[in-house]
C-alpha cells in the first residue's frame, strides 16, 4: 500500500509533464538554424554616409576608369559597398586614409571579411575557412583584383619571377591563374618545367583544374577527397576494375607518380627499372646478372590487367 502511495503521485506528475517536454523538443527542432555567418561589420564606417561613386571619382580618376571594365562594375557594384560610406573620407580630403575600409592596411581577416559581406554565399568558397590559404592569412587581393585587369609595363608572365611594376589582375586565362598560383608555389613552378609535366606551361589546364584555392574536401585543396578519383578525372583509362589489379595503383598514383613534373618518363617519381625494383626483385639471365631494362617492356598493363598469364594469375601484360 504504501508503494502505491508513493508511486501513483510521482507517475501522474511525469504523465503531466510528458506533453510539455514534448512541446519544447517540437519548438527546438522547427527553429530556424542560422548557420550563415554575418560579415557586414566589415563594411560598417560608424557616422559615414554613402555619397555615391561619382564623388569617388573625383579624386580616383584612375582606378574609376579600370573599374568600368571590372567583373564588379558589371555586378552593379558601387565603390562604397566595398570601401563603406565615403562621406567622413571626402571630409577629411583628398588622399586621406582616414574613415575609409583600405584593403592595403588591413588584416587578412577585415579584408576578407568585406569580400565574403557578399561573396559568403557563394558555392565556391565555402570551403575557405576550411582551407590552407586562410590558415596561412592570405587576402583576397593577394589573388584578386578590385579594380579590374591592369597590367603595367614590366609586368612578368607565367613561370617568370613578377616585377614590383606588376599590379595584381583579375583572373581570366589560363596563364593568368597559373601566375597567380605559381608566384607563391615556386616548388611546383620548378617541377612543372621540369621535361614532363602536366601542361601548365603550354596553357592547356591550370592549377584549379586538380585544386581548390578558396578550400578543399581534402588536404593541399584539392578537389575531391579521394586522390585516384581526382587523377581518374582525367585518366579514366587506368581506373579499372581489372580482374588483376596492381596493389599500388589502388592505393595511390602518387606512390608511382610526381604529379607536378618529373625528369623520368610518364611523370615517374623515380626512374625505371629502379622504381619497380623497391618491391619486386629482379629478373637474371643465365649467368645470374640482373637484366636492366625497362620494366614496361613486357609488363605494359602496369595499372591492371583481365590477361591471365600462362601459368596463373597475371603478370600484367595486356597479351
Amino acid at each position: 500500500m504504501r508503494v502505491r502511495v508513493i508511486l501513483g503521485p510521482l507517475l501522474f506528475c511525469l504523465w503531466l509533464s510528458f506533453p510539455t517536454l514534448a512541446a519544447k523538443d517540437k519548438s527546438k527542432s522547427t527553429r530556424p538554424q542560422n548557420t550563415q555567418r554575418d560579415f557586414s561589420k566589415f563594411v560598417e564606417i560608424p557616422g559615414a554616409e554613402k555619397v555615391g561613386s561619382d564623388q569617388c571619382a573625383m579624386c580616383h580618376s584612375e582606378p574609376a576608369k579600370a573599374y568600368r571594365h571590372s567583373f564588379h562594375a558589371m555586378q552593379d557594384v558601387d565603390c562604397e559597398q566595398c570601401h563603406g560610406p565615403g562621406s567622413l573620407h571626402a571630409a577629411a580630403g583628398a588622399y586621406s586614409k582616414e574613415k575609409i575600409i583600405s584593403f592595403r592596411d588591413r588584416s587578412a581577416e577585415e579584408s576578407n571579411g568585406v569580400c565574403l559581406s557578399c561573396h559568403a554565399k557563394s558555392d565556391h568558397v565555402r570551403n575557405w575557412f576550411a582551407g590552407a590559404h586562410e590558415a596561412n592569412g592570405l587576402k583576397c587581393t593577394d589573388c584578386h583584383s578590385i579594380h579590374g585587369k591592369v597590367q603595367k609595363e614590366g609586368a612578368a608572365n607565367a613561370f617568370t619571377s613578377p616585377s614590383p611594376a606588376a599590379e595584381t589582375r583579375a583572373f581570366e586565362s589560363h596563364a593568368e591563374l597559373n601566375e597567380n598560383c605559381l608566384r607563391c608555389h615556386r616548388k611546383q613552378e620548378a617541377e612543372s618545367s621540369l621535361p614532363y609535366h602536366h601542361p601548365l606551361r603550354e596553357n592547356k589546364m591550370t592549377c584549379v583544374d586538380c585544386h581548390d584555392p578558396h578550400g578543399g574536401d581534402a588536404g593541399n585543396n584539392l578537389k575531391l577527397a579521394n586522390l585516384n578519383d581526382l587523377c581518374f578525372t582525367c585518366h579514366a583509362e587506368f581506373q579499372g576494375p581489372f580482374s588483376y589489379q596492381h596493389p599500388p595503383v589502388v592505393e595511390s598514383c602518387l606512390k608511382c607518380h610526381s604529379p607536378h613534373g618529373s625528369p623520368n618518363q610518364n611523370m615517374l617519381a623515380v626512374s625505371q627499372p629502379a622504381l619497380c625494383l623497391q618491391c619486386h626483385s629482379a629478373h637474371h639471365n643465365g649467368a645470374s646478372l640482373p637484366l636492366i631494362d625497362r620494366c614496361t617492356n613486357c609488363h605494359n598493363a602496369i595499372h591492371g590487367s583481365d590477361t591471365p598469364s600462362a601459368t596463373g594469375g597475371s603478370l600484367l601484360m595486356d597479351k
